[in-house]
Formats: structure tokens, C-alpha cells, sequence
């Protein structure tokens, strides 16, 4: 049934010689607060002995982006390093260079994705743009809040992306249709998300675009509310060539007007497109029968299996034969 089914994400310093990297929001954590203390015990002390010039507190620098890119730009190609982003709030208003393969970025490690102590907003349009050097980026356990109307991961034509125990957090973000977590460029490949916590309340973009062609796009775990407005899709598998998808073990909520389809594949054809969704539950307000999954060019294959939408409950008193509509037979 779908839920969160948590496996150990290892750190970078658990388990083999990559370096971690420490982003510090020197506004959250303070002196005051023993962060760094005159004895050298603090936690930024004792990280600044153990990894001196590998950690970026964000007042040592203009800007939060300034840190971050510092941060990136240190990091090393394919060793696996480990940005690890410490409790805080982090705005990045300039675009950054995105371009180190086999990169990490996480979060300290939590029990659910709304326990997020790592948030990091983007305030400006395309802030995050992997390019295709950014090959096996790894993402966990942070809060990201997108830009209305912006795209906040513009990724290149990686092969391997892993966003896991996320907390997108729409929540208060103006409606537009132009508001997307996370873009990928034809020919990408090998896309995974797993254990993502999604809360909206109004008509946004998707979590998540595939522009043209895509081997592999991978959705897991997936919790979906919705507090208002009608959002179209969540996921969306645009323009034209071949794409296959497993979609599953995903549950919609919320109070909000609707979901449209979860998934929407424009202009894909029945010989090159090939998904699946499976384990799909939903309440009132998400896809009606017949939208869990939509072609809006030529017939595509999307399979349906193991789906479930509800009713709402009779006021006197729910019969068992009328718990749910199935949106296959």
C-alpha cells in the first residue's frame, strides 16, 4: 500500500573517502546559540578542525548563492561528494552552476520529509540548472520551495538523478501554470524520486517535466495533497519521442478543488511510450476514473493497475460495496 517504506541513505563519510561539504546559515544557528563557542567546541569549531576550508557559513560570504556555489565549486568530479546543507533556511537568488558528477546534496537525515530542517527557496527563475556533466545527482531530505512561475531544477540530459525524502513545500506560492519543481532534457535518463512529500494549494506546474524523450522515469512513495485550487498534473511527460515510466504506490489528499490527472504524456505515440501506474489511491479530489493517466497527442501505452479512487463517505452509513470506485475493472 502506498506509504513511506524508509531504507538507510548513507553519507558520504559513512562509508567511503569522499569529502563532506558543510553549508552553514549563520542566521539560523548563532554564536549565541553555542554554534561556535570561544573554547572551539562548537559544532562549526570542531567541523572547521576536522575539514578546515570546507566549511561555508553563509555571513562569511555576500550572499546565500555565493556560499553555495563556493561550496559547489569545491566539490570534486566523481569522488561522490557530499554537500551537506546544516538546519536552516537557505534563499538563492542568482543562478548557479550546477555541473559536478556523482554530487550530493543533503540534509541531515529525518524520519518523514515534513521534518526538513534544510530549506532552500528559489528566488529566481531556473536557479538550479545541472548540466549534462551533472551526471548520478543525488538530493535528500531538504524542504524545497519553488519561484511562482519559475522552474526550479532545469536539469540537462543527465544520466541519473535520485530525489528522495523531499518536502516540496508549495504552500502560499502564487498559481501559475509556470511553477515547476523540477525539468528534465530530452534524452535524460534514469530519473528516480522516491519518498517525496508534496503539499499545493493552488493551480501550479508539475513536480516534475520530461521534455521528450526519457529512459526511465521512476516515482515511488509519493504523498500528494492538495489544500486548494485545481492543479492539472503532477507529473508531466511533454513533447515528442519515447518515454517509459513506473509510476506507483502514490496517495492524493487534501481539501482542495482537484487533481486533474497525476500524469499527463503530450504528443507520445502507442510504438515509443510505455508506463505504468500502479498502486494509486486517492480521494475525492484527485483524477476522475478516466484521468489518472492522460494522452493529449497520439494514443500512448499507459497501463493502469491496482488503482483506487473514493467516494465520499454516506452520512448514515458507508457500505462496504461502495468504498471506492476502481479506475481499472
Amino acid at each position: 500500500m502506498p506509504g513511506f517504506n524508509y531504507t538507510k541513505t548513507l553519507l558520504a563519510s559513512e562509508y567511503d573517502p569522499a569529502q563532506v561539504h558543510y553549508m552553514v546559515d549563520s542566521d539560523f544557528r548563532t554564536v549565541a546559540q553555542g554554534w561556535a563557542r570561544p573554547d572551539g567546541t562548537g559544532p562549526m569549531d570542531l567541523w572547521q578542525a576536522r575539514n578546515p576550508g570546507y566549511v561555508y557559513r553563509t555571513t562569511d560570504y555576500a550572499t546565500d548563492a555565493v556560499a553555495l556555489q563556493a561550496g559547489i565549486d569545491a566539490m570534486v568530479d566523481f569522488r561522490g561528494d557530499a554537500l551537506f546543507f546544516t538546519p536552516g533556511a537557505y534563499s538563492i537568488a542568482t543562478v548557479r552552476t550546477v555541473d559536478v558528477p556523482d554530487a550530493r546534496w543533503l540534509g541531515p537525515k529525518v524520519s518523514h520529509p515534513t521534518l526538513a530542517r534544510a530549506s532552500i527557496t528559489a528566488a529566481v527563475n531556473l536557479v538550479f540548472p545541472p548540466t549534462a556533466a551533472a551526471d548520478r545527482m543525488e538530493i535528500g531530505y531538504l524542504q524545497l520551495i519553488p519561484l511562482t512561475a519559475g522552474t526550479m531544477f532545469d536539469v540537462a540530459a543527465v544520466t541519473g538523478f535520485y530525489g528522495h525524502n523531499l518536502f516540496l513545500n508549495w504552500d502560499g506560492i502564487a498559481a501559475s501554470t509556470g511553477t515547476v519543481g523540477f525539468v528534465f532534457a530530452t534524452t535524460a535518463e534514469f530519473i528516480n524520486f522516491e519518498k517525496i512529500y508534496a503539499w499545493v494549494d493552488a493551480a501550479q506546474g508539475p513536480l516534475a517535466r520530461c521534455a521528450g524523450i526519457v529512459k526511465g522515469f521512476t516515482v515511488k512513495d509519493v504523498q500528494l495533497y492538495l489544500e486548494a485550487g485545481t492543479w492539472a498534473t503532477a507529473f508531466d511527460l511533454a513533447g515528442v519521442g519515447a518515454a517509459d515510466f513506473d509510476i506507483g504506490y502514490v496517495s492524493i489528499s487534501g481539501g482542495g478543488t482537484a487533481l486533474t490527472s497525476l500524469l499527463t504524456a503530450a504528443d507520445k505515440t502507442k510504438d515509443t511510450t510505455h508506463g505504468y501506474t500502479h498502486h494509486v489511491t486517492s480521494s475525492t479530489v484527485g483524477p476522475a476514473a478516466t484521468a489518472l493517466t492522460v494522452a493529449t497527442g497520439a494514443a500512448a501505452e499507459l497501463d493502469i493497475a491496482s488503482c483506487r479512487r473514493g467516494v465520499a463517505s454516506d452520512t448514515v452509513a458507508a457500505a462496504v460495496t461502495t468504498g471506492d470506485v476502481a479506475y481499472t475493472g
